[in-house]
C-alpha cells in the first residue's frame, strides 16, 4: 500500500480539507480495503463539518493478480509499466470503479453485466446497483433503493455471465 495525502472539498458544505488514503492495494494484502471494496463503502466519507456523507474521488489502483485484473480510477488516459497479461480497467469514477470491482471479483463478464445493468436502467427509469450472480436461480441481483432486484436470465443468456477468459 502507498498512502499520499488527498486534498478535497466537501460538496455539500465546501469545507475544504486533507486526509491520507492509500493509493495501491493488492487483492488479499489488505483485508479492510478488500471488506470495504465488497461493501462498496471504500472511497466513502463523511464530512467533519456538516457530517454529510459523499464519494471520495482520488487516484487509486487495485490489482488481482490471481484473477488477472487491474483496476484504476483516475482521470488519466495513459499508464506505464503495468503487466500485458493482466485485463486493465480504467475507471473515471468512483461509482465506475466499485461496478467494476464488484463484478471482476466474482469472475463475472463485465461488458456482459453492464449491458444488463443498463437494460434493467432503461426498462424502471431509475439508476440500480449490481450485487452478485445467482447460478442456482441464474439471476442477476441489483438493488434500487436498497430493494433488491432480480434479474432472470434467458437460458442463451447464461454462458455469457462468466468471464471465461480470467475464470481459475
Amino acid at each position: 500500500m502507498k498512502e499520499k495525502m488527498i486534498y478535497t472539498t466537501c460538496p455539500h458544505c465546501g469545507h475544504v480539507f486533507q486526509i491520507k488514503r492509500d493509493t495501491f492495494s493488492i487483492a488479499g494484502m489488505n483485508s479492510i480495503i478488500d471488506q470495504r471494496l465488497k461493501e462498496g463503502t471504500y472511497f466513502t466519507h463523511i464530512c467533519q463539518k456538516c457530517k454529510q456523507p459523499f464519494y471520495l474521488f482520488h487516484p487509486f489502483l487495485y490489482r488481482d493478480p490471481v484473477l488477472k485484473y487491474i483496476l484504476i480510477l483516475s482521470q488519466q488516459k495513459s499508464f506505464e509499466s503495468l503487466p500485458e497479461d493482466e485485463k486493465i480497467i480504467v475507471c473515471k469514477n468512483v461509482n465506475q470503479f466499485l461496478f467494476s470491482y464488484k463484478v471482476l471479483s466474482q469472475q463475472l463478464n463485465l461488458k456482459f453485466i453492464f449491458e444488463k445493468k443498463k437494460t434493467l436502467e432503461n426498462r424502471i427509469h431509475h439508476p440500480v446497483k449490481f450485487d452478485s450472480y445467482d447460478s442456482i436461480n441464474q439471476c442477476l441481483w441489483f438493488y434500487k433503493n436498497q430493494q433488491p432486484i432480480a434479474l432472470k436470465l434467458k437460458e442463451v443468456e447464461i454462458e455469457k455471465v462468466y468471464d471465461r477468459i480470467n475464470t481459475l
